[in-house]
């Protein structure tokens, strides 16, 4: 599948935290669920949607829980609620996520082993098409990590050092843009939409390009998916046997 990737980098200038879904993958098709590369069970909070993409129209909180929503697809994820992080980002006196530094004070107060701070470059609604960046931030946890520097040099990207013990690093991100007149598109929104399309649906796979809320929904677990299989080739670096200072 070959998607458009952007060309600059989001910057993590963040919302108000919110999470959508209850907790982590209970969803009963095999089809609609996303391998857990994590070794445990793992929590995560979402900040809502930065909009960047000068649209009026688009919504920073429907878009989070749409985004948290996906997200409990993940096996082995909780999600936290999001009226919790917006709760605690209105006792701050704030309405977005200031800093990496801040987006990970928010995830370990409420409780979180991980946040996700997204944003939308690119937003329309008739087309569609949508521009999107996912950023992790770990909460640091115990011990410095080890990395195999075997595994690393196979890399296309080692991980190094410092980026696996600076927690103001995102511990990773995907960017991507989604047409959805494009074929290799529509190729994955129709397995997408398969095990979950209602049978009585006039439109079938089709309706997930006419509504837009369904179709962020795909952006959304497409992204995922592409985020957790990065996820584990950053754990295969990771020499076992070793305490990890971050649980992701």
């Amino acid at each position: 599948m070959r998607y458009t990737r952007l060309k600059s980098s989001i910057r993590v200038v963040s919302t108000a935290l919110l999470i959508a879904a209850v907790s982590g993958c209970s969803h009963g098709d095999a089809e609609t669920t996303v391998s857990n590369p994590y070794a445990r069970n793992m929590s995560f909070a979402v900040a809502p949607v930065l909009n960047f993409s000068g649209e009026p129209s688009f919504d920073p909180i429907k878009a989070a829980d749409l985004l948290a929503s996906e997200l409990t697809y993940v096996e082995g994820v909780t999600v936290l609620p999001v009226s919790r992080v917006v709760a605690l980002l209105a006792s701050q006196g704030r309405t977005q996520i200031e800093s990496p530094a801040h987006a990970i004070a928010v995830a370990d107060a409420v409780g979180a082993d991980a946040i996700i701070v997204a944003g939308i470059s690119e937003y329309d609604a008739y087309t569609p098409v949508v521009g999107l960046v996912i950023q992790v931030y770990a909460v640091p946890r115990t011990a410095p990590v080890a990395v195999d520097p075997v595994h690393a040099e196979r890399m296309a990207q080692p991980i190094t050092l410092r980026s696996m013990a600076d927690a103001t690093l995102p511990r990773d991100q995907i960017q991507m843009v989604y047409n959805g007149t494009h074929s290799n598109v529509t190729d994955s929104v129709k397995k997408y939409a398969a095990p979950r399309s209602e049978q009585d649906s006039p439109l079938g796979w089709r309706e997930y390009v006419k509504v837009q809320t369904l179709f962020l929904r795909f952006c959304w677990h497409d992204a995922i998916d592409r985020l957790m299989t990065n996820e584990r080739w950053r754990h295969a670096v990771v020499m076992p046997n070793n305490a990890m200072e971050y649980p992701l």
